[in-house]
């Protein structure tokens, strides 16, 4: 039986999947199952996967649903004690398997996430990101949304048990893997890996945003987050509908729950959000910012 479980969910892969595979099979550890799941790719990967000529691979073809739905069909797959979330289009490094394995049981942890490299393939830029430990009186989003990439999908390593018992939520395409390590973190323990040995790939910087799905995972845990972490992210996101011509509606609710907690917004912040196109427009904002914040100093 394998030791450990990697499962890796692809969709039109042909150009990132073979250093992918590669980066699993150069690892110091080879106790493992490469588990390939296809979100119905509309290509097959037979030359690619026979070139490896590998009896630890698996491959599964679904209908294109969506990744999630392609993760949780590998995990319920997966006969290893541990399973290692691996996407398609990112590598790790040669000591990855052997890093998670002696982690998580020195900790005695049911799951890890990690530090990771972040590679712009654009413009050749590389740089580290390091994670840390989640402090006592900190909720998991509010360090996830802190750090950015505090919890990325392929520094993820999970016990089996773990894994098969929180799954993903295939209604999501987007913000999956926060609304995941939350949910993790509730019922499970799960601690940092700070040596990176993980590449994450930024290959496009015109990605589709699905906007409704990152809205309805801070819906859900909006009441834990912290104001002034709640304030910044929705300014960021508002900034990116606004940057990829999304939709009013969603331009909208960015730009509301920016100031939803305004007394942690500059004049200067607010003016940036409304967008006062005249005179008396701008004028209109300085004086409702000032009836909000008289009102929030009275209470």
């Amino acid at each position: 039986m394998p030791l450990v479980s990697i499962v890796i969910p692809l969709y039109n892969s042909r150009v990132t999947l073979h250093d992918c595979v590669e980066s699993v099979l150069q690892q110091t550890h080879s106790n493992f199952e490469i588990i390939l799941v296809d979100d119905g790719s509309d290509e097959i990967y037979t030359d690619i996967i026979g070139h490896f000529n590998d009896s630890r691979i698996a491959y599964y073809k679904l209908k294109h649903l969506n990744a999630n739905v392609a993760r949780n069909y590998g995990i319920v797959k997966s006969k290893g004690k541990y399973i290692a979330m691996l996407d398609s289009d990112d590598l790790w490094l040669p000591n990855h398997l052997r890093d998670c394995i002696e982690t998580i049981e020195e900790n005695g942890a049911d799951g890890l996430y990690g530090s990771l490299i972040v590679r712009n393939k654009m413009n050749g830029n590389e740089q580290e990101f390091s994670v840390r430990d989640i402090n006592d009186d900190e909720a998991m989003v509010n360090y996830l949304l802190n750090t950015g990439y505090g919890a990325q999908t392929s520094t993820l390593f999970l016990s089996a048990e773990s894994a098969k018992t929180i799954q993903w939520d295939e209604t999501l395409k987007r913000h999956q893997d926060y609304d995941f390590v939350i949910r993790y973190s509730q019922s499970y323990k799960i601690k940092p890996k700070f040596r990176a040995s993980v590449v994450y790939n930024i290959t496009s910087k015109n990605s589709k945003i699905d906007f409704d799905s990152c809205i309805r995972v801070i819906e859900k845990y909006k009441y834990e987050i912290e104001p002034f972490l709640y304030g910044r992210y929705n300014q960021n996101m508002m900034r990116l509908a606004i940057n990829m011509h999304a939709g009013e509606e969603i331009v909208r609710h960015y730009r509301k729950e920016s100031v939803k907690y305004i007394e942690y917004v500059s004049y200067a912040q607010y003016i940036m959000i409304c967008i006062p196109k005249t005179h008396w427009g701008k004028l209109k904002c300085k004086l409702k910012y000032l009836l909000y914040i008289s009102h929030t100093v009275v209470n």
